[in-house]
Formats: structure tokens, sequence, C-alpha cells
């Protein structure tokens, strides 16, 4: 079994609970839709069976990005990082409309908890923003200046509107803060091959396929782009509780990613963006 890092999960703790038990029949659908099953914690809820799971998949790490669709900040999440100590990295939502107190906010985390990166969903939160809209140059700009990870949801499913426009503005921040490390939740798809195209030409852009790598129209692109392009910017990921955690790690194991990329692929590009 590999070693992993998990770089998108949502576990039953805080807010993300009350979505879990509220969106049983959703998460059925889903992982009839991706060949799963429905796994015990999925169904009960249950932090320490969630737990016993990110083990049995051979999860060392999990990524714990917040959403302020659910709750204003991620301080009750940092909880985690004392009741499971090494097992979670807390990324604080960060809303850049917030104007300079979002950049107060961003020094008080890292103060306060030594973060790792931040995340942001520009087109799904209470009052949308465009990737490129200059209200998020500020905390772009802080962002790169001070080496943080920006981890951003992106995928036609946070759209209001299918917008191919979007890639175009990702591509923009990309090339005005060319030394931001972006993170891309959902693999971009259906733009993939777009954000893709930017990894080729930036080794900072990073892509996390989660549940558009498994069995929909586009996967093995992600798999070719691990095996080669991307090898060293493709990170595992399960959009926990979207997909079962043991499930998806065994996909991802024997999907067609080559033996000698799957420790980058699994764990070791990770370690290096999370300076661990």
């Amino acid at each position: 079994m590999y070693k992993k890092i998990d770089f998108r999960v949502r576990p039953p703790y805080g807010y993300y609970l009350n979505m879990i038990k509220n969106e049983q029949a959703h998460f059925a659908r889903l992982a009839d839709a991706f060949d799963m099953t429905v796994s015990q914690s999925q169904r009960t809820g249950s932090l320490e069976q969630f737990v016993r799971e990110m083990d049995e998949a051979g999860i060392e790490i999990s990524v714990v990005p917040c959403r302020k669709e659910l709750g204003e900040d991620g301080d009750e999440f940092f909880q985690l990082t004392k009741r499971y100590p090494g097992r979670f990295v807390v990324f604080p939502y960060i809303d850049p409309t917030d104007g300079e107190e979002a950049l107060e906010k961003i020094d008080r985390y890292r103060e306060e908890w030594d973060i790792r990166g931040v995340s942001a969903e520009p087109t799904f939160q209470p009052k949308p923003y465009k990737f490129d809209d200059p209200v998020a140059y500020p905390m772009y700009e802080k962002l790169q200046r001070d080496g943080i990870p920006l981890l951003v949801s992106y995928s036609a499913k946070l759209l209001p509107i299918v917008d191919p426009d979007t890639v175009r503005q990702l591509g923009t921040v990309l090339h005005d803060f060319p030394d931001l490390k972006i993170i891309v939740g959902h693999g971009g798809w259906p733009w993939h091959l777009e954000v893709m195209a930017m990894g080729f030409n930036s080794p900072n852009i990073y892509v996390v396929p989660d549940m558009y790598g498994l069995t929909g129209a586009g996967s093995q692109d992600y798999v070719k782009a691990a095996n080669t392009l991307m090898k060293h910017q493709m990170l595992f990921g399960t959009a926990y509780p979207i997909l079962n955690v043991v499930d998806t790690a065994r996909f991802y194991e024997t999907c067609g990613i080559k033996e000698s990329v799957l420790p980058d692929f699994f764990y070791n590009n990770a370690v290096k963006l999370l300076r661990l």
C-alpha cells in the first residue's frame, strides 16, 4: 500500500458534519454514479470511523479546505489538529471581498496555527467574484509574497452558469502572479486540458482530479497527465464525503498511473507543496 496525503477532505466535524447528515441521499446518488459504496463514516457522521477509514486507505494526512458558504472561517477546524495530531492540515477560508480584514486574517492564522495554505471558492461563496477580479489581487499578492499556496475549487459544478471564460480568468491570475502556487480542486473539469496546459507552462499550478478522475468523460486525461507532463503537479484527493476514501484510494492505485509515479501522486508532491 502507498502512503498518501488526501488533498481535499471535508470531514464529519463542525459545519461539515451537518452537511453530511443533511445530504445522505445526495451522497448515495454520487456513490452509485462513480461505482462506489457509501462508507460507514458517511452514513453515521462518525469522525472516529473516518480516521479509521483513513488508516485503511493508507492516508496519513487529510487536507481540510474550509468553506464560507457553510461557515465564516476555519477556526473550529483547527481543533482537529489537536485532537488528531499530525493527521489534518487545515486551509482556512479567505474572502478577498472582506478587504484589509482578509489580509489581517491570513496573518492571524499564520501566527496562531502555522497554516500551510488557504482556501477560496470565488464562484461558490455567498458574494461571488471572478478569479481575476481586482478585489482579489491584494490577497494574491500577499499569498505570493509570503509563499502560501491557494486552493481553489473549480469545476462546472461550482458555477451557477457554465462559463468557459473562468479558465481564462484563472490563466490571467497565473500570468499576473507567476510565483503564486495555485491548487485546482475538482480538477478544473471540464476545462482540465486548459488547466493542464497552464501546468505545462508553469510549475506552480497543481491539480487534484478527485471525483473527475474516476469514470467520467475525460477521466483518462488525468491519468495521462500524471504519467507525463504533470507528474510533479498532480495531487491525490477524494473530495470526501463525495467519495469513499477507501474506494477512491484503491481506484487510483490501479487506474493506470505508473508505479514509478504513484509515490509522487499520492504523497511526495503534497509533501513538497505543504513544506512538511
